[in-house]
């Protein structure tokens, strides 16, 4: 599937850690401009922070929607400092290697191609 440059998707992605034993888990879901699902994913992790988690879970989503040739994507996070820090696209002093590999990712795919929203849930 080759989509033309200037469609847009939106990206929902969350990423979980059990408490007691430290597993985590991550998922996506991507829609385009009029909610219709295009794809979702799953992953498991093993064992990480629940910040990697998050930024885990933006990191496959956005690969998948590349690799579907989607170049326009909006990410929606429910994670306020995930959200800052790959807005502020500062991570090459990052100790984190998934943060680096987020940024190398949307450096070599047009960083005219990526924003960010915090989504924020209410219960």
């Amino acid at each position: 599937m080759v989509n033309s440059d200037d469609t847009w998707v939106f990206l929902s992605t969350d990423g979980a850690v059990a408490r007691d034993s430290g597993y985590a888990a991550t998922g996506g879901v991507a829609r385009d401009r009029d909610g219709n699902w295009i794809v979702g994913c799953n992953q498991f992790l093993g064992v990480c922070s629940p910040f990697e988690a998050e930024v885990w879970a933006i990191l496959d989503g956005i690969l998948i929607l590349l690799n579907k040739g989607y170049k326009r994507i909006t990410i929606m996070t429910d994670n306020l400092v995930v959200a800052q820090i790959l807005t502020a696209m500062n991570l090459e002093d990052s100790g984190i290697t998934v943060l680096r590999r987020t940024l190398r990712t949307n450096i070599q795919n047009g960083s005219g191609g990526l924003s960010i929203y915090q989504e924020i849930k209410t219960w």
